[in-house]
């Protein structure tokens, strides 16, 4: 479902799965809280992600809270037309921090 990788000190989470839903969200939620403790900078790559349905997003949403209440930085990278789509329509866009590629999120992140 995902693989995480470290470059640069940041986390790399490239999620392989095409739909991310409740479900989805929820155990990547669950794989990085035990993650935050140790490490406080994180990339999501959604490069394989086509949909994002309300219960996922809804899960994305609470690991970004999550995050901050840690003092950990998230950013998502790849994101296809359709998840930019549904990000700019719930103006979740201006809450999350989004690169376009994975180079440009590690170089956010460790601003």
């Amino acid at each position: 479902m995902m693989t995480i990788e470290e470059q640069d000190e940041v986390q790399v989470v490239h999620l392989e799965a095409r739909v991310v839903d409740a479900k989805t969200a929820g155990h990547i939620r669950e794989t990085l809280q035990e993650l935050m403790p140790h490490h406080k900078r994180f990339v999501l790559d959604l490069a394989a992600t086509q949909l994002v349905d309300s219960g996922g997003l809804a899960g994305i949403v609470m690991l970004l809270k999550n995050m901050n209440s840690q003092q950990c930085k998230m950013v998502l990278c790849n994101l296809s037309k359709p998840v930019v789509t549904l990000f700019q329509l719930t103006k979740m866009d201006r809450l999350f921090k989004i690169q376009p590629d994975l180079k440009a999120a590690i170089g956010q992140c460790v601003e």
